[in-house]
């Protein structure tokens, strides 16, 4: 349960003029979709009053229309696709984006704040098909889950710098002291800002929860369980985005987790990434957000930790490391010092393999490095700083051990070397004895790191197997067993969102109830198992028939239940005597011999007395009952 602002205390907060808030065009759309007699022509002018925000929401109208062969170029065709309550939620996430960018909480990383909610944003539309809803409404509650905070450091800029403060020093969690602070947490205050806005209750929901998901409390398999964990899921992809080569290797159990939880396996989660990466930038470009490059999510998978890149000078000498047998390039090593260098090499048990002394020989030291590459400082052209950093650049580069040698009077650049990438830097001369100590170490690096690989591969292995596991048992869990239908719970919730939904956006919608005709004459004539025979043989027509969104479930017994979204109250009659009719001329068999079935359907539309789901579908059972009791095999709209 949502807990909100009290109401006096928000009506306080917003006369202040501190709370983040949508403006201009957006505050018109807001009071113009509260009125219940507004045209969509006054929703074309209010938007087209404002170029920056037509361009945008042409844009997201041409992002979400799969399959067009032709682009939305008409703001009006743009208003309809998307949906007049879309427009004015993704308007408002917009509108407080454009007007707050900057603040007086010192402590507030507002670049950070919007990147990162940028970043959500986009996740959550990568991810709208495992949540089940709209790319749109899923867009806005990313962009917008946060707001909280953003609107705590708005009210309370000094404080809140303190509350910030104190959670980057460890002390405490921010919701704690948030509540210690100012008797009330962000959660709360942007649940609260949401729903004056107007945003539909489940995606408030999904808001409020997702930092702690898994304790939500929602019913498993639930639509709203489901957009609350693609929210938090969101979140974490948004951190990995952000976060620098160091602390993402820390986030990543956690993403993959996250990801088998939702069912999405590695290589899906590649796809995703890369893709939510690429147009967080090009978005973040659009609107001034900071964004960066981040590399492509199966190198961040298989690289090793950073931190194994620090100098290892301390290590230990012996180990099954020192057996190993490496190729070693060598760059730049001087004509008298070669023979000495590659003889010392061979003798340790390595392949040394000379490179030219040229600009082609750095560009295979680049691009094609050995497991090991010792390269001289002094090399003419070679400069060991850009060299370090364009070689961890690279794919392999990133995963070689890189040796720096320099003269004594070089040892001014040797922490330039070492900052920029090198793994160590020993100063000339060389002694049998330190080449021995840094080629074992590094041997024994290159060993843990690969073994670092093959675990990480591992652990991928692992998430995959959990993800088909657990997509598995959550279908499982939602299917009715005899006949692969949706069972009732999952029906009845799917009912309960789509209501939700139709009703915050105005849409229409209808419910159907199914009854086969005289049935318990089948199982008593024919046995129980030509009962079920009908059954799902029946089941597979409605799949076959029913439209692409509309959601067939098997109700209890004989009785089958069909939720239409978007179908008004002539579409609803027209598919249920459509149904009918096509039943009554299926040909259902049983052991060789065609049984004649016919149904009896109740039909419910959104609107009138019902003020829920569950009065929708109450509306249908008494439209069956009186098709039923009018002779059977036709239908009866509910009044």
């Amino acid at each position: 349960m949502i807990r909100f602002v009290d109401h006096n205390r928000y009506h306080s907060m917003k006369a202040t003029g501190k709370l983040p808030s949508p403006k201009g065009v957006a505050f018109s759309i807001i009071k113009l979709l509260q009125r219940d007699d507004f045209r969509v022509i006054e929703l074309v002018r209010l938007v087209q009053s404002d170029p920056a925000i037509a361009g945008r929401l042409l844009k997201f109208a041409n992002a979400a229309a799969f399959g067009r062969t032709r682009p939305i170029v008409s703001l009006q065709r743009a208003i309809v696709a998307l949906g007049s309550f879309k427009v004015r939620d993704l308007v408002i996430g917009l509108s407080v984006m454009h007007s707050n960018k900057s603040g007086q909480c010192a402590a507030f990383d507002y670049g950070a704040f919007w990147g990162h909610s940028l970043a959500t944003g986009i996740a959550c539309q990568e991810l709208a098909h495992f949540a089940q809803i709209s790319t749109e409404d899923i867009f806005t509650i990313g962009l917008l889950s946060r707001v909280g905070e953003l609107a705590m450091a708005s009210l309370y800029p000094d404080e809140y710098a303190d509350v910030l403060r104190a959670v980057q020093e460890g002390h405490e969690d921010l919701v704690d002291l948030e509540r210690q602070a100012f008797d009330m947490d962000h959660r709360q205050l942007g649940a609260t800002m949401l729903a004056e806005w107007g945003l539909p209750e489940m995606l408030i929901q999904a808001a409020y929860h997702h930092e702690q998901a898994d304790v939500a409390g929602f019913p498993d398999g639930s639509r709203l369980q489901t957009l609350t964990q693609s929210l938090n899921f969101a979140r974490s992809l948004a951190e990995v985005c952000m976060a620098d080569e160091e602390s993402r290797w820390s986030l990543l159990p956690n993403l993959l987790t996250r990801a088998a939880r939702l069912g999405i396996s590695g290589e899906v989660l590649n796809d995703i990434v890369d893709r939510m990466a690429r147009r967080w930038r090009e978005w973040g470009a659009l609107l001034q957000v900071r964004t960066q490059e981040i590399p492509p999510f199966a190198e961040i998978l298989a690289a090793s930790p950073p931190s194994l890149r620090v100098s290892p000078a301390g290590t230990e000498q012996s180990g099954k490391g020192a057996a190993a047998h490496l190729r070693v390039q060598l760059l730049g090593i001087p004509a008298a010092e070669l023979p000495t260098l590659l003889q010392q090499i061979e003798s340790l048990g390595h392949l040394p393999v000379l490179l030219d002394n040229s600009l082609d020989g750095i560009k295979q030291a680049l691009h094609k490095p050995a497991q090991i590459v010792i390269a001289d400082m002094a090399m003419p052209g070679l400069q060991a700083a850009i060299f370090c950093r364009s070689l961890r650049h690279t794919p392999a580069g990133k995963e070689c051990y890189a040796l720096l040698l320099a003269s004594p009077e070089s040892e001014g650049h040797i922490l330039e070397a070492i900052d920029a990438g090198a793994d160590d830097v020993l100063v000339k001369p060389l002694t049998m004895q330190t080449l021995r100590v840094r080629l074992n170490t590094a041997t024994r690096m290159l060993l843990l790191r690969e073994e670092i690989q093959r675990e990480r591969r591992g652990i991928m292995r692992s998430t995959d197997e959990f993800a088909v596991a657990h997509k598995r048992l959550l279908q499982d869990a939602l299917t009715d067993t005899l006949t692969q239908l949706p069972n009732r719970r999952h029906g009845l919730d799917f009912l309960a969102s789509e209501w939700a939904f139709a009703q915050a956006n105005a849409l229409p919608m209808a419910c159907l109830l199914l009854d086969i005709d005289h049935f318990k004459r089948i199982n008593d004539n024919y046995g129980h198992a030509a009962g079920d025979a009908v059954l799902r043989q029946l089941s597979d027509l409605l799949k076959r028939t029913s439209r692409g969104e509309d959601l067939v479930f098997r109700y209890g017994g004989e009785e089958f239940a069909a939720v239409l979204p978007n179908a008004n109250a002539r579409a609803a009659v027209q598919i249920a005597e459509r149904i009918r009719a096509l039943v009554e001329k299926y040909d259902f068999v049983w052991k060789g011999q065609s049984l004649p079935v016919t149904v009896s359907i109740g039909v419910a539309n959104l609107g009138g007395a019902a003020k829920d789901s569950q009065a929708l579908i109450r509306a249908a059972d008494a439209a069956l009952y009186q098709a039923k009791n009018s002779g059977r095999n036709r239908i009866a709209v509910a009044g």
